[in-house]
């Protein structure tokens, strides 16, 4: 697993996340979504970083900010690795 990822800024430097802090950018956009839905009477059952995803491709973030397109791509690959890999395991037992 990548514990950190590289990202352009603001400011066109250079800064970096670890997969701490992207698994908690996405918790917190998606109890911010959760919360905006529930405002409006809809409520949701999943957990913030599932809603997290969600609000990302439901409000169509990309590009948008590069701190959290950099979170969104390290946990979702992070999410496929651990799904391939317990694929794998499935498919030699």
């Amino acid at each position: 697993m990548t514990k950190f990822k590289m990202y352009k800024n603001v400011n066109g430097g250079s800064a970096m996340i670890s997969f701490d802090n992207a698994l908690n950018e996405l918790r917190e956009l998606g109890h911010h979504f959760a919360v905006g839905l529930a405002e409006r009477g809809h409520h949701t059952s999943e957990s913030d970083l599932m809603s997290g995803l969600a609000a990302y491709h439901i409000l169509d973030l990309r590009g948008t900010n590069a701190r959290l397109d950099a979170a969104h791509d390290m946990v979702t690959k992070h999410i496929t690795d651990v799904m391939f890999e317990r694929a794998r395991a499935a498919a030699i037992a």
